[in-house]
């Protein structure tokens, strides 16, 4: 009984950990309004350089800028496919969610 309780104990408390590893990965933002969202580029308004070049200079001192790709740094795909596709994500209004 002991053996059983303790092997229990094992499995919920790794279970609990992955868990938590899961849940710390995914980033802490909110969905954006339509009227935040830029549905022509699939990007928050405030990081669409296409729609807004004078978006750069800030970006650039922020530095959150990829000049390989001319981005954000923090929405470039290309660059963070795994850490901006779960970024933008979970910006995307949920209207327009993918």
């Amino acid at each position: 009984m002991i053996r059983f309780a303790l092997t229990a104990l094992l499995v919920l408390g790794i279970g609990f950990t992955a868990f938590a590893a899961e849940t710390a990965d995914a980033p802490k933002v909110e969905r954006l309004t339509a009227d935040k969202w830029c549905a022509t580029h699939d990007l928050p308004k405030d990081k669409c350089v296409e729609c807004n070049k004078k978006l750069i200079p800030q970006l650039k001192k922020d530095k959150d800028w990829c000049p390989e790709h001319a981005c954000a740094e923090s929405t470039c795909v290309k660059c963070n496919p795994k850490d901006a596709k779960a970024l933008l994500d979970a910006q995307r209004p949920a209207a327009t969610a993918k």
